[in-house]
């Protein structure tokens, strides 16, 4: 809008381009799997020299940044803000770079910065880039993930339900987590499961990758499996289909934000503050329980507590 003869070109790893498919506003989707802040490729600690050295490597000597250097990129933003994506932005030949001051370094390698600021949303974020470019939206610019589903997609997510038992609410949950310390715990996921097939006529999906599979191994004529067995194209129809997601935070919750629907984020015991998540990542329709150290909440939600908030997101009550 505000350039109209320009092109926009994300960088992603191969495990999200999907999601990008169909979006209207991206002229080009390219592979960008560097081996930095990234949980499917970073082998060891974000600072650790390992990493460093893993980043250089891929900066200086792999085809995926050779490739870069062949598209002459006028602009580039580094969104997270860290010295290996300014280093990226400038081994590719960007003259104009932004990135992020105060957050994981890098700024020094940038040509303008917004400044991180702990309690800003992350989209939020991401629109004051737009201040730094002198860009101004003439629009007001929508604060969530869009994912363009089609139709197919959206009547697959119908025969996965089995929308014959419309009547039925139906809950999503991904039990996955990028790593132990982010998670709720398999053990409360299969106890939450459990009280809700008991007590209420809900409906389960279970989403997430292979891995994910025997997190939650529980048989019953109202829960699905599909770990391992769909698409994220697939899991986010899923979700957009659903009446209520319960995930860590993870990928799920931001599906749920995209389409809109209700969703409870359990945080693992390596957060402090669930309200402060919520400021960074959540969205209005979005609860997430957690430790609230500031005030002496040191402990992660039981399971009756998540269940009380399905309850009432749903407006149901116990079977008898």
């Amino acid at each position: 809008m505000n350039y109209p003869n320009s092109s926009i070109h994300v960088g992603v790893g191969n495990w999200a381009k999907e999601l990008l498919y169909n979006n209207p506003d991206v002229d080009e989707i390219v592979s960008c799997n560097a081996p930095w802040h990234n949980k499917q490729l970073c082998n060891f600690p974000a600072n650790s020299i390992k990493t460093y050295l893993a980043s250089l490597k891929y900066i200086m000597l792999s085809d995926e940044v050779s490739n870069l250097k062949k598209n002459n990129y006028t602009h580039g933003i580094d969104y997270l803000g860290s010295r290996q994506g300014a280093w990226l932005l400038k081994r590719i030949g960007i003259q104009k770079r932004y990135g992020v001051r105060g957050y994981a370094g890098g700024d020094n390698w940038c040509s303008k910065c917004i400044d991180f600021k702990i309690d800003d949303h992350v989209s939020m974020a991401g629109v004051n880039f737009l201040d730094i470019m002198d860009a101004k939206p003439k629009l007001k610019v929508n604060l969530r993930p869009r994912i363009f589903l089609n139709k197919k997609e959206i009547e697959s997510a119908d025969i996965n339900w089995e929308f014959s038992q419309n009547h039925l609410n139906k809950i999503v949950i991904a039990p996955g987590a990028g790593f132990t310390e982010k998670s709720w715990g398999d053990n409360s996921f299969c106890k939450l499961v459990r009280i809700i097939l008991d007590k209420t006529k809900n409906k389960i999906a279970i989403i997430g990758t292979t891995k994910d599979a025997k997190r939650i191994n529980i048989s019953h004529s109202r829960l699905v499996n599909f770990c391992g067995r769909l698409t994220l194209r697939e899991s986010a129809s899923i979700v957009a289909r659903s009446d209520l997601v319960i995930s860590n935070s993870s990928l799920a919750m931001h599906l749920a934000g995209a389409f809109t629907v209700p969703s409870i984020t359990t945080l693992g015991p390596c957060y402090d503050s669930a309200d402060l998540h919520h400021k960074q990542w959540g969205y209005p329709e979005n609860i997430i329980l957690g430790k609230e150290v500031s005030e002496n909440i040191k402990n992660i939600s039981t399971v009756n507590e998540v269940y009380t908030k399905v309850k009432s997101i749903l407006d149901i009550k116990d079977v008898t």
